[in-house]
């Protein structure tokens, strides 16, 4: 495994808890404005580059995502499950819910109301 130490995203806080990465998203919106290619980056490098498995998404601050930052967390979630991994999301926001709803994603992911049941839905 990489050492994750010296890794700095900008779009999330990372802690690690075992063998979990949990993202917690910092900002209430996701736009065109953001550098969108970044954010997936940062995203991937967790599955790709440090070989996470489980990967906890805390989108407590989200109102807001473009059609572009679901296609991220799409394929955030196939890549997991390629490799035999879990994403969880928590802590959505009833805006983003009804998003999410909307597109038929609240069914395709794994969400749960916090991190703790997201670590238990992943054990």
């Amino acid at each position: 495994m990489t050492d994750i130490t010296d890794y700095e995203p900008s779009y999330f806080d990372l802690e690690v808890d075992n063998e979990i990465a949990v993202a917690s998203f910092h900002k209430d919106q996701f736009t065109e404005e953001d550098n969108l290619e970044q954010f997936g980056n940062e995203l991937f490098a967790l599955v790709d580059q440090y070989h996470f498995r489980k990967v906890i998404l805390n989108l407590s601050p989200v109102q807001y995502v473009t059609s572009s930052v679901l296609g991220k967390l799409i394929t955030l979630h196939r890549k997991l499950g390629r490799n035999e991994g879990q994403l969880v999301i928590c802590e959505i926001h009833k805006d983003l819910e009804n998003v999410l709803r909307t597109s038929k994603l609240m069914t395709y992911f794994t969400t749960t109301t916090d991190i703790p049941a997201a670590k238990a839905a992943l054990k």
